[in-house]
């Protein structure tokens, strides 16, 4: 049964949506160097079990939704005027929330071999195979197959939509599940609900939070190229022997302007669904998150 304190998400306003990164900026800057501290130790954690043969891919898919769970406990901390730890980045694996944080990384599996099957057996289907089984050298043959592509075309387009539609449904049942489950003690099945129509309900303020974002990865993404471009330019003005070096030189500095970005944007877009979740489940907004799981 759904936990008795989780209310039915709140509709916001359209503005909210840019107050949801404003809000995740002044969580990120609370604590900055301690966020970036996290975010160093998760991405060596997941690109740790993403190297793992065969399994790698899958684990990460279970356990990406305790880690995140673990994010949602620190910013709830912030908010609470408690320090924010490195530690917390794990909570979410402690105590009876790890279960149905798991499982929401299962369900998140089974839905993609699920699609995946979908997607296989609906390509195999609208192949032509007679005229495969069949082509030879004559010259129809080829018109024949060529007319089938065609008429696949239209087939691929309306699988590339159905691909959207699933990827966007899938992301909205997720956005606020593991906060639900570390903050209002919601079950796998239950966050998910919920986080899908709160995200449902509050389309307008996500339309306008989803175009910030946009704007804020085309900036980063402009502020690398500037930058390449500026330094392969110095470096081949400066010709000779050592071009190379500021060719190499070059490409550290800005692998590690990316990975700048990375370690500032991915605490930034965990704040954001924090501050998105407060305010659609605001019921107990005021008082301290009480996470049902201990």
């Amino acid at each position: 049964m759904m936990n008795a304190t989780i209310g039915a998400p709140a509709v916001v306003d359209a503005g909210r949506g840019a107050a949801w990164w404003s809000e995740a900026w002044r969580i990120l800057t609370s604590n900055f160097f301690t966020w970036i501290g996290i975010m160093i130790v998760y991405m060596i954690i997941s690109v740790a079990i993403n190297a793992i043969p065969f399994v790698g891919a899958i684990g990460h898919l279970l356990l990406t939704p305790v880690f995140i769970g673990g994010f949602m406990l620190g910013c709830a901390a912030i908010e609470r005027g408690e320090p924010l730890r490195v530690a917390h980045l794990f909570e979410g694996f402690q105590g009876a929330r790890f279960v149905p944080l798991m499982s929401i990384g299962a369900i998140n599996c089974a839905i993609i071999v699920a699609a995946f099957a979908l997607m296989v057996a609906a390509v195999m289907g609208s192949l032509p195979w007679p005229e495969l089984l069949r082509m030879d050298v004559n010259p129809h043959s080829f018109e024949e197959l060529a007319g089938s592509a065609r008429a696949m075309a239209g087939t691929a387009l309306l699988a590339t939509l159905l691909l959207v539609v699933f990827v966007a449904v899938v992301a909205m049942a997720n956005w606020f599940a593991p906060a639900l489950v570390t903050l209002r003690g919601a079950t796998a099945v239950e966050a998910m609900k919920l986080s899908f129509v709160s995200c449902l309900r509050n389309w307008l303020p996500f339309l306008v939070y989803g175009l910030i974002g946009v704007a804020i990865i085309i900036a980063s993404m402009l502020l690398f190229v500037g930058v390449m471009l500026l330094l392969g330019a110095g470096a081949l003005i400066g010709g000779g022997d050592g071009g190379w070096g500021a060719l190499l030189g070059m490409f550290v500095l800005l692998f590690a302007i990316m990975a700048l970005e990375l370690l500032v944007l991915g605490p930034l877009t965990f704040a954001s669904i924090y501050a998105g979740f407060r305010d659609s489940f605001d019921a107990e907004r005021g008082q301290a998150d009480i996470p049902a799981h201990r």
